[in-house]
Parts: C-alpha cells; sequence; structure tokens
C-alpha cells in the first residue's frame, strides 16, 4: 500500500466514525481528483457549476469514503476512481447520454446535415475544450506548486534551490526518496522534522547506507520530498512516483 493510500486510510477511519470535518477537508483536498476521474470518464472537459456529472463524481466520492475497507491491502484512490466511474456510467444510462463527446447535437439547429464543414468545426470545438482543460489543469497544479513553495519556506527552503540540490543521478535521488519516505513513516523522525524543521541525522546514519556527509549534502532535497509526502500534494505525488522503483 502506498504511503499516501495509509495516510487517507487514517482520516477516513474518522470519517466513518462520523467526523463531517475530515470528510470535507478529504473533499476539498482531493477536489482535483475528483475532477480528473469525472473527465477522463466522460472523455471531456467538465466545468464545476454546469455538468451534473461533477455532482455525481462527488457523490460517488463519499460513497468511497463511506465503503472503503481500510483493513483491506489495497489503494483507496483506485477504488474511489471506480466508485465514481461505474456512478457516471449508470448516470449516462438513466439519461441516456453517452460519453464520448460534448453534445455537440445540441449546437446544430434542426435539421441541419453534419457536412464536411460542421464535422470540422466539430473537431476544432473538441481540440478547444481539450485545450482549456489543459489549461484549467495547469493552473490547478500551479497553484499546488504555491502551495508546495509556501510550505518549503517553513523550512528555510526555497523553491529555486531545489534546481541546485537535486542530485544529478537517478540512483542518488531514488536513495534520497527512500530516506525522505523512512521519515514520514516513522513517527519519531517525522516529529523531530516538523518540530526542528531539519533531519534527524544522528538517528538515521545508523539506520540507513547513507553517509551523513550524504545526508548533510541532500538535506533541504530530502526535507522537500518529506513535505510533498506528509503534504499529499496529489500532482506532485506523480514526480515521486519515478523513484520507487
Amino acid at each position: 500500500m502506498r504511503l499516501l493510500d495509509l495516510e487517507i486510510s487514517q482520516d477516513i477511519l474518522l470519517v466513518q466514525q462520523g467526523k463531517d470535518e475530515v470528510r470535507d477537508r478529504l473533499i476539498k483536498r482531493y477536489f482535483p481528483f475528483i475532477l480528473k476521474v469525472t473527465a477522463r470518464t466522460c472523455k471531456r472537459f467538465v466545468r464545476v457549476g454546469e455538468d451534473e456529472e461533477i455532482s455525481v463524481a462527488l457523490i460517488a466520492f463519499n460513497e468511497a469514503l463511506d465503503k472503503y475497507n481500510t483493513k483491506r491491502n489495497s489503494s483507496f484512490f483506485l477504488f474511489a476512481e471506480t466508485v465514481i466511474r461505474r456512478r457516471i456510467i449508470d448516470y449516462f444510462r438513466k439519461t441516456q447520454q453517452g460519453v464520448q463527446d460534448l453534445p455537440w447535437s445540441s449546437l446544430i439547429h434542426d435539421g441541419e446535415e453534419e457536412d464536411a464543414e460542421v464535422r470540422l468545426d466539430k473537431l476544432t470545438w473538441k481540440e478547444a475544450t481539450e485545450r482549456y482543460y489543459e489549461k484549467e489543469v495547469t493552473e490547478i497544479r500551479r497553484e499546488e506548486i504555491r502551495e508546495y513553495s509556501g510550505k518549503l519556506k517553513e523550512f528555510g527552503i526555497e523553491f529555486q534551490d531545489l534546481v541546485k540540490v537535486s542530485p544529478k543521478h537517478r540512483d542518488a535521488r531514488m536513495t534520497a526518496y527512500r530516506v525522505a519516505r523512512l521519515i514520514c513513516e516513522k513517527e519519531s523522525y517525522r516529529l523531530f522534522l516538523q518540530r526542528t524543521k531539519t533531519l534527524p541525522l544522528k538517528e538515521l546514519e545508523t539506520e540507513v547506507v547513507v553517509s551523513r556527509k550524504t545526508l548533510e549534502r541532500q538535506r533541504k532535497y530530502i526535507i522537500a520530498l518529506a513535505v510533498i509526502i506528509m503534504g499529499k500534494f496529489y500532482y506532485l505525488q506523480d514526480y515521486l512516483d519515478s523513484m520507487k522503483g
């Protein structure tokens, strides 16, 4: 089970115990995930406040929170994605909608034939909506990076510092990731990092196959990785996936 799933499992238990404030926090945190699954299922861009499919997806995400079995060694996000997809497909069946394209038919007047010009316009419309969706996703990513940058400053790290301190070799980056993950998984290390804003070097050098000198040299980079893991940054998690080997 991924660390992200382990962390959310603790919150899900609170949700299932009736903690509505935790439920609201999870919905807000993972709303980009809900939108992403909705758009992929609909195969088109979806707009908040306009597309009913988003409401269906939110209800499905709530259902996933209620029904997920935290004792199973499986990903909550895979489970939630499955529930969201099924509920949206059920919605399409009930409303006799398709999932292929935007409702182009509503843009064509009665009796108008879909000639070559119309088909070209349809293709242009589809490309335009895809570009708009990518623009929205880009903005969400930017917002997440802004939030991440602010969090790094709490540890005395500037976002641009990461370009300088990032290890050049993949093996070194993977090793740094394993150290960051160890810090997040071990409560005493995690609390030490959060309290002192630095690494528990003395303890780490007895537990990892990395010299203290290397740990000190990669301090900012390791902390930056740990901040991503602890902060549950959804899009930045994609960056970490490449380090898991």
